[in-house]
């Protein structure tokens, strides 16, 4: 988004009305990343708990 872009919403709807819609878009923005990375953290925590049954399933097997 320009400068000139900016002016015209600006004078032509409000600053408010411009700030609010930058604000909901910036939200979006960082919700959509924070989404991304749940889903990468999700898939790292399923992972690394299947190797702790794995650990755990190979400790047992010795201690017999």
């Amino acid at each position: 988004m320009d400068v000139n872009t900016l002016l015209t919403a600006v004078g032509s709807v409000g600053f408010p009305i411009v700030a609010c819609g930058y604000m909901f878009w910036i939200h979006n923005e960082s919700e959509t990343r924070h989404s991304e990375e749940r889903a990468k953290m999700t898939e790292a925590l399923t992972q690394m708990n299947e190797m702790l049954r794995h650990i755990c399933n190979v400790l047992e097997r010795e201690e017999k």
